[in-house]
């Protein structure tokens, strides 16, 4: 009998001991956050880049950090100053990228599509895209929300109204920003 209880206690004990580790090494989903812009620069692992609004700010290139020109894999040499770029940071220290997904000949970044508001449910937002299929995303905690330009609830979002979806990148079921149209014709970018 205790021939049969000591494997299962050995491999209890490793898996135990494992833990810890295992779970340092996990990606820290709810701490991943995007924001877009421009290149500014670049130098060695640092990239200094523009927002929206016109600030300037750096970040540090992670070792595993993964870098996308037009859905293709590229090098920090291939950003050039003036190419819109998409990156995402993710734990507690937001000046280091992950992932820097840049785009000069695609018209949006690859984890962004449009569609229409079927519903909200709490935070579920239930879509459809332009060919009509539905889907659903759970809504992040810190998503930005904007309708017509101008920060919103999830409450001012109606169904029928026309979306533009930017999910995680390493989750798409998971909406990091929703900007919807009512008076608009357009999007902003």
């Amino acid at each position: 009998m205790m021939n049969r209880i000591l494997p299962f206690a050995t491999v209890a004990l490793a898996m135990f001991a494992a833990g810890p580790a295992l779970a340092a090494n996990a990606p820290a989903d709810s701490d991943e956050s995007t924001h877009d812009g421009k290149v500014v620069s670049v130098t060695n692992d640092r990239l200094v880049m523009s927002t929206k609004d016109g600030k300037e700010h750096t970040h540090t290139l992670a070792k595993e950090a993964k870098l996308t020109c037009d859905g293709k894999s590229c090098k920090m040499a291939d950003l050039k100053s003036g190419h819109k770029i998409r990156v995402t940071t993710r734990g507690d220290d937001h000046k280091v990228a992950t992932h820097v997904e840049a785009i000069d000949k695609n018209k949006m970044f690859a984890n962004t599509h449009d569609g229409k508001v079927i519903s909200m449910d709490g935070d579920k937002l239930t879509m459809s895209d332009k060919d009509g299929k539905e889907h659903s995303h759970t809504i992040a905690k810190n998503a930005a929300i904007c309708c017509d330009g101008k920060t919103c609830k999830m409450a001012d979002l109606k169904a029928g109204m026309k979306i533009r979806v930017t999910t995680k990148a390493s989750n798409n079921d998971v909406a990091t920003v929703i900007e919807a149209l009512d008076q608009d014709t357009e999007f902003g970018n």
